[in-house]
């Protein structure tokens, strides 16, 4: 049993060092999604408005629809970082 607890604290330390090595944050399943859901609920709160009121905010309703149907693993709001403005 010590070994196993020995070599799960090894690779959690592991991970930790690879996170700061490479500076970005690896979310578990579970992150992932109350991160998707507070997104979904941003960006459904601003498919309800019009066109050019996103248009105003520098959203395009075609980029917040693409945001939603990402995997789980992607990064909603870096993706929409990632589109040029309107």
């Amino acid at each position: 049993m010590h070994q196993y607890i020995e070599r799960k604290v090894t690779a959690m330390l592991n991970f930790r060092v690879n996170h700061q090595a490479t500076g970005q944050a690896s979310f578990s399943l579970l992150e992932s999604y109350a991160r998707r859901q507070h997104f979904r609920r941003m960006a459904n709160t601003l498919l309800a408005e019009k066109d050019d009121v996103l248009a105003d905010l520098g959203y395009e309703r075609r980029n917040l629809v693409a945001a939603l149907g990402l995997p789980l693993r992607r990064d909603a709001l870096r993706y929409l970082e990632e589109r040029p403005r309107a």
